[in-house]
């Protein structure tokens, strides 16, 4: 029992050294870790998560600019945002599928999955159905357009639960553009 301890200990004195306080920089570039928690996991979490260009039905041919090599995209709807990119070359895409929940008083709710894609004319480059979650890489080109926009929303006028219609609340889909 006492050798158990030992080595938990050794294990515990080797990880608290070789993950001293030493380096603070890294992790995310140019974001300077202070020390304190609070305020390195604040950090941290807003360097990590930066704020979306919401796309609505009115701004879809201005919702995407990559103009600085990367946006971050949200939306709540199934508008299509068209761009271009700068340069051409090497993009990573990661996207984050939506929810929407429809639920009425006395019923069970109905959870459907709100999926982002990105397109170049018909030839799907990116979608959430297949790598939700997953970084890829994919080789963009600059003067062609592409287009991104959410799919699987429901229409809740089709549902109803003893007869109410219920109502429809959606989380949005994210999808990170940045090049590489």
């Amino acid at each position: 029992m006492r050798i158990k301890y030992a080595f938990i200990l050794a294990i515990s004195l080797f990880l608290f050294l070789g993950c001293g306080a030493e380096k603070k920089e890294g992790l995310i570039p140019g974001v300077e870790l202070t020390g304190d928690p609070l305020y390195d996991a604040l950090l941290l979490a807003v360097a990590s998560n930066p704020p979306c260009t919401v796309l609505t039905d009115s701004n879809t041919s201005s919702a995407v600019d990559l103009s600085d090599g990367f946006d971050s995209i949200c939306s709540w709807t199934t508008a299509v945002a068209t761009f271009t990119v700068p340069s051409s070359g090497e993009y990573e895409i990661t996207g984050f599928t939506g929810r929407q929940t429809l639920s009425a008083y006395r019923c069970n709710s109905s959870y459907f999955t709100f999926h982002a894609q990105l397109n170049q004319a018909s030839t799907v480059l990116y979608t959430t159905r297949d790598s939700a979650t997953q970084t890829v890489t994919v080789n963009l080109t600059a003067g062609t357009t592409y287009s991104l926009y959410g799919s699987g929303l429901v229409n809740s006028s089709d549902y109803q639960c003893s007869g109410v219609r219920p109502s429809s609340s959606v989380s949005p889909y994210r999808m990170n553009i940045r090049k590489k």
